[in-house]
């Protein structure tokens, strides 16, 4: 009988790439360079679409979350300035204290009980920061765009198989951060896109395999799939697959990846890279 094994791509976006010269347009003049790049994120996706090219008969639904960003982002730079009134310019890590304290504010009059609202909402998760990035996946823009290989794969599969890919937008809320594919870091009863996404708990728990791939393995990744083992039973962390070659980390946070997935493999989850999964997809036709 064949298996039930779907593919989630997280994130595999043109602003995490460290796209080489023929991927990157020229834009109102510009060469486009990528917000956030990830070194080695191009070549995993590449190793992504050719999975999805040679082993797509055997893959029964694809999921490809893409980090959805409005310009004015908690998460970014362009939200925030510094205490002279300064416009931030470069990633920085932001605590609760920094903003009681006014070493960084929000640029939006009104918005600080907001903000120290969320704050408060984090620490009480045990978060005591966030991170603050570039403008990055802006929704409209280049860099929001899923990697050209990967697109041409999942649209020759959707030929092919005459199913669509489930394209999901995730990060649309700016007012909170959204690292995970499957909820915001804090959730909003009022906003259903910060929710915990039970479609997709559902579709795991359902599947014979789950394969996960995407950028950056150290953050968006990872907690994803953290929260697919914290939402599913034990008894399905065997059948999660983290494809160790389809990702990279954000580079300094290497060493801290490694020790996460290691954690993953010692409760079960399986590691193993595209070429040792690709004969048991070409096995499920």
């Amino acid at each position: 009988m064949k298996k039930n094994i779907q593919l989630v791509i997280i994130d595999a976006q043109n602003d995490f790439c460290d796209l080489p010269e023929g991927y990157r347009p020229t834009i109102q003049g510009v060469k486009y360079t990528s917000s956030l790049p990830v070194t080695g994120a191009h070549q995993d996706c590449l190793r992504i679409a050719r999975l999805i090219n040679e082993g797509g008969a055997g893959i029964t639904a694809i999921e490809a979350f893409m980090d959805t960003h409005q310009y004015l982002d908690m998460g970014h730079v362009s939200f925030w300035m510094d205490a002279d009134g300064n416009a931030l310019t470069e990633a920085a890590r932001i605590t609760l204290n920094d903003v009681i304290g006014k070493k960084y504010r929000p640029r939006m009059a009104g918005a600080m009980e907001k903000i120290v609202s969320y704050f408060a909402q984090l620490e009480a998760a045990g978060i005591g920061s966030i991170s603050v990035w570039p403008v990055h996946c802006q929704i409209g823009s280049f860099g929001h765009n899923i990697h050209a290989d990967i697109l041409a794969a999942c649209s020759a599969w959707e030929s092919r198989q005459l199913k669509p890919v489930d394209y999901i937008r995730k990060g649309e809320d700016p007012w909170s951060e959204h690292y995970s594919a499957l909820q915001a870091e804090v959730a909003d009863p009022d906003k259903p896109s910060t929710l915990l996404r039970r479609a997709s708990i559902d579709k795991y728990q359902s599947a014979d395999l789950v394969l996960f791939t995407g950028e950056a393995s150290s953050h968006c990744v990872s907690k994803t799939i953290w929260d697919a083992v914290n939402n599913l039973g034990i008894e399905c962390r065997e059948k999660m697959v983290v494809l160790t070659d389809c990702m990279s980390a954000i580079p300094g946070y290497e060493a801290k990846t490694q020790d996460t997935f290691n954690n993953l493999a010692a409760m079960g989850l399986r590691l193993v890279t595209s070429a040792e999964i690709l004969p048991e997809l070409m096995a499920n036709k």
